[in-house]
């Protein structure tokens, strides 16, 4: 490795972002957070001693967690616990604080559940939003804002219509009309469920010949030795769908190259302490049956050695000043070819037509319910090693397939993906007993996956990911990174 460069592939199969030395024992790892939270989860449900000092505990760990706003980036998902645990801390306080605080507290607890709402929505996690609804509404019912927590829980409501949220809904239909003073009887609660939405989606293969416009966008993050380090890669291209002589489908891209931007030079300022590998997405061209099973990548030679040459060219033309700069191009740069090998984008281009289009062919999907299903795919920052997978995933909603459109008649679906923990053991303890380099540690990794399709097509519309990973090293060292792709697809002459 040369001198300067913090971190352009810590072993030959891990492809990071930042190393940083003992982060084992960093406040900014989540491990960390999720054992401060945890404790403040505890302290928060127990009962025994003396309120205040319980909820003063509570309050510390929280306020410690939330000492470095840029954590956040790193740990997105806890800090929607965070406004979650702060709710209740504050609802705690109200009523062991006594009256003179009491209002004070539930205004606070009100703002932080609101505040839950927005984090939980941005996680597509849905329903423990419309729990976080249903919380602002009791705070404010407690202050006697009457009207307000009505208002509220007409929102947690509607929110449970649009997700279809059937069994809240009776509880809080029920609460509502408590609340205004009406019955609240089983008959009552039944007439107000009278045509509660019952949703379902029948996913159907059938593509036809269109041209579009593609754009993507990858924001990567690390801590760097308590340092946050940022890049942005994006792409704007066109796509094309055509027919071939088999009767299958063909998907090739155009003008790929002419405005990407590869990320590999940090966004924040001053001087660079590292260099990202490039990002991985330009896309690459690729063949299916007429039924939509995957074939066969059609152009992954020729295109990886231009996309080198170009991401090698951007790398040199936009890099910082100074030696260290120099010497990180340099790594960068020499770098390049082997993140964006051939076998590299086969394997980007093969799952994600398979989580945007494949493994929806013929699947019926109930709203609401969550399926889970294996797969192998690729590690994330370990793109060259293959392992087990849990994918756990529901359909969610309709919604409109695109910024412009109104009508809601795309289904967007979540997924969350996690290595199969026993299959990974088997595969790390494998690769340390072959290695002669850096063993690892540990590994762990999350993706959530956010997609839009047409259901009556399969066409894709949009897709967002948000992957967190880390790993930790043999010789100290540890690897944190979280990457959100966001891809969208604007098709010629599709209804808006």
């Amino acid at each position: 490795m040369r001198s300067g460069v913090a971190c352009l592939g810590l072993i030959p199969l891990l492809l990071c972002s930042c190393s940083t030395p003992h982060q084992r024992n960093n406040l900014d790892s989540p491990d960390v957070l999720k054992a401060q939270l945890n404790y403040a989860e505890s302290l928060l449900s127990g009962d025994r001693g003396s309120c205040e000092i319980r909820l003063e505990r509570a309050q510390q760990q929280l306020g410690s967690v939330g000492a470095n706003p840029q954590t956040r980036v790193m740990y997105p998902e806890g800090w929607a616990t965070v406004a979650d645990l702060e709710y209740r801390l504050h609802l705690a306080r109200a009523e062991c604080l006594g009256d003179t605080y009491r209002d004070a507290e539930l205004r606070i607890a009100v703002d932080s559940a609101r505040r839950a709402v927005e984090l939980y929505r941005n996680l597509f996690d849905y329903h423990s939003m419309v729990v976080m609804q249903f919380d602002a509404s009791v705070a404010l019912h407690d202050l006697g804002a009457s009207s307000a927590a009505i208002t509220a829980l007409e929102g947690a409501l509607d929110m449970d219509r649009e997700y279809g949220f059937a069994d809240d809904a009776v509880e809080n239909y029920r609460l509502l009309l408590t609340w205004r003073g009406e019955p609240a009887s089983n008959p009552q609660v039944a007439t107000l469920m009278q045509g509660f939405p019952k949703r379902q989606v029948v996913m159907k293969f059938g593509w036809s010949a269109r041209a579009a416009q593609m754009t993507l966008e990858s924001r990567r993050s690390c801590l760097l030795n308590g340092q946050f380090v940022a890049s942005r890669a994006a792409a704007v291209f066109d796509r094309q769908i055509a027919a071939t002589n088999e009767g299958g489908w063909a998907v090739s891209y155009a003008n790929r190259l002419t405005q990407y931007e590869p990320g590999v030079w940090p966004t924040t300022p001053g001087k660079p302490p590292m260099a990202f590998p490039p990002a991985v997405i330009p896309e690459v061209g690729y063949k299916v049956s007429a039924t939509g099973e995957f074939d066969v990548v059609t152009e992954s030679g020729t295109f990886a050695a231009e996309l080198a040459t170009r991401t090698e060219e951007l790398i040199r033309t936009s890099a910082p000043a100074g030696k260290q700069a120099r010497d990180l191009m340099e790594a960068a740069v020499e770098t390049a070819p082997a993140n964006l090998s051939p076998g590299i984008l086969e394997a980007a281009t093969a799952e994600n037509y398979q989580s945007e289009t494949a493994m929806w062919i013929g699947a019926t999907l109930e709203q609401g319910v969550w399926y889970e299903v294996g797969a192998p795919l690729t590690l994330p920052g370990m793109p060259r090693i293959v392992a087990q997978h849990r994918i756990k995933f529901a359909f969610t909603r309709m919604v409109p397939c695109s910024a412009a459109a109104t009508e809601p008649v795309c289904a967007e679906i979540v997924m969350r993906i996690t290595p199969d923990k026993e299959a990974l053991d088997r595969l790390l303890a494998d690769y340390n007993n072959r290695t002669e380099g850096v063993r690892i540690d540990n590994y762990t990794s999350s993706n959530t996956t956010r997609i839009v399709t047409d259901p009556t097509t399969l066409l894709p519309f949009a897709r967002a990911r948000q992957v967190i990973w880390s790993a930790s090293l043999a010789d100290g060292q540890s690897v944190l990174q979280s990457e959100h792709l966001v891809s969208t697809v604007r098709y010629s002459g599709w209804p808006e």
